[in-house]
């Protein structure tokens, strides 16, 4: 079978080919051009000629009887030149010739120089190169494995910025699938939930009706203590159906048209229910407020299950301020408590259905809420104020505004 190179590998064979090619052609000219170049300069050949002629000719003017000093001297001149430079060529040969016996030798070295040269340049590009890929291929495996990426850093702003920019994109590809994990456990969480919820509703509903009317009998007897005893068991009958209610809206979305709903209005109405006795109630609406769409019965439900909350956690003498305000094209409501507030682990748990600090409660209210409003384009957020208690804000949107 064929072996899959890596990109690094790929990467450093194309750079040897690169750099190795042009260097050996020009190794092999240049070794070519200096054999044919010392076989024409190198050789004593031509001085030995060059001599033959000019002793001919100093020959030929001795016998010639030549007496004029100035030809004699410059006869003797050329004599000397020629010996010497017939001298220096075969010398030059010599050298040469111990050169071209070395010439295989020193090409090998030198190519061996030329190769070390051009593997550790390709080398140090090839790493440069696959850096960057092999670091986003470890991005993708934290990415699977819903492991956390690096944070970004001075390597960043260094690199290349095609690589740079794909670096951000895996960034928020890793958060946006995050949160669409989050949002899958969540929904999944929700619908066993809701389904649990509507199978207690349901058994619970079965058997109330025919415990009210025996208690209800019980409750109408002439013994003091029965009678009391029936009383007891309607409270306890009420609260039951209630719970039944509260499991059995658990997980509906709010059905029908929407409608213009008052939010101000709407939260006077709640306030004058509950704000008689314990700890007192401020409403503090904020200027002219736009009205929202929704649905007047499951906002009245999300407020009053707030309002309630917080009576609940102020004490008989505290106070519950209740402040109404538009924020760009929002309505948002501050529902804030004078109790202690709500434990640092506990802010994330409070939006769990199983999660309640109440010995009666069962811990849909705050999770009805944040479905609820969701259910109407908005959000909810809670958390600790810092003059103290707890805050919870409800953000809608109000159609018609002009968003900041």
């Amino acid at each position: 079978m064929f072996r899959i190179k890596s990109f690094q590998r790929r990467i450093l064979l194309a750079l040897l080919a690169i750099g190795l090619a042009p260097a050996a052609i020009l190794l092999l000219v240049g070794t070519q051009g200096l054999r044919s170049g010392a076989s024409i300069l190198g050789t004593a050949g031509p001085w030995g000629s060059v001599a033959e002629s000019g002793q001919l000719l100093l020959e030929r003017v001795d016998s010639a009887g030549v007496t004029d000093p100035g030809v004699l001297d410059a006869g003797r001149a050329h004599r000397e030149a020629l010996s010497d430079g017939l001298r220096g060529s075969q010398i030059f040969a010599l050298v040469l010739d111990k050169i071209l016996q070395l010439l295989p030798l020193l090409t090998l070295g030198l190519g061996l120089v030329i190769a070390g040269l051009a593997y550790w340049a390709a080398r140090q590009l090839s790493r440069g190169f696959s850096r960057p890929i092999a670091d986003l291929v470890a991005w993708t495996q934290l990415i699977g494995r819903g492991e956390p990426l690096p944070a970004p850093g001075p390597a960043d702003a260094r690199g290349v910025e095609e690589f740079t920019q794909l670096r951000e994109s895996l960034r928020r590809m890793a958060a946006e699938l995050e949160e669409g994990r989050r949002q899958a456990i969540q929904a999944a969480k929700l619908r066993s939930w809701t389904e649990m919820a509507r199978r207690v509703a349901h058994e619970l509903k079965n058997p109330l009706t025919p415990m009210r009317m025996a208690a209800s009998s019980v409750s109408l007897l002439e013994n003091k203590t029965a009678r009391e005893a029936g009383a007891v068991l309607l409270e306890e009958i009420q609260r039951l159906d209630e719970m039944a209610r509260t499991f059995s809206q658990f997980g509906r979305m709010p059905e029908g048209p929407r409608s213009e709903v008052d939010v101000v209005e709407l939260l006077e109405s709640l306030v004058r229910q509950h704000g008689g006795g314990g700890a007192t109630v401020h409403l503090e609406p904020v200027g002219k407020l736009p009205l929202v769409l929704g649905h007047v019965d499951a906002l009245e439900r999300c407020f009053r299950n707030l309002l309630l909350n917080a009576l609940e956690a102020s004490a008989p003498d505290g106070r519950v301020v209740v402040r109404v305000w538009q924020e760009g094209g929002a309505v948002v409501t501050e529902i804030r408590d004078s109790g202690p507030g709500i434990p640092p682990e506990n802010l994330e748990l409070i939006w769990e259905p199983d999660f309640t600090t109440k010995s009666r409660g069962t811990g849909l209210g705050l999770p009805m809420v944040r479905q609820t409003i969701a259910a109407h384009q908005g959000r909810v957020e809670g958390g600790n104020h810092p003059e103290g208690g707890a805050a919870f804000l409800v953000v809608l949107p109000a159609p018609g505004s002009s968003p900041r």
